[in-house]
């Protein structure tokens, strides 16, 4: 069993091999489950890039590089617009 200490200021060090098993990376999120027995579960909460590609879609993703561009084009074609009204 692996331990740790809850320091006065409610915080704790989650340990290296429970950190390695859930693949957790530094300042990721965790969420907190607290079970009706009085235990609690500690669930990873993943990012929006990790979430990517888990609903199937039949429109190819050109990438986040391209992606990243588009909205920058459609961004200033917004506010050229604007400008001009």
């Amino acid at each position: 069993m692996t331990t740790s200490t809850l320091t006065d200021k409610g915080q704790t060090t989650v340990p290296i091999e429970i950190r390695k098993a859930l693949n957790l990376k530094p300042r990721q999120r965790l969420e907190w489950v607290k079970r009706r027995d009085g235990t609690a579960v500690i669930r990873p909460v993943r990012s929006v890039s990790e979430l990517a590609g888990c609903l199937k879609s039949g429109i190819p993703f050109p990438g986040l590089r391209k992606e990243k561009e588009a909205a920058a084009r459609a961004w200033a074609e917004e506010a050229i617009r604007k400008e001009r009204a």
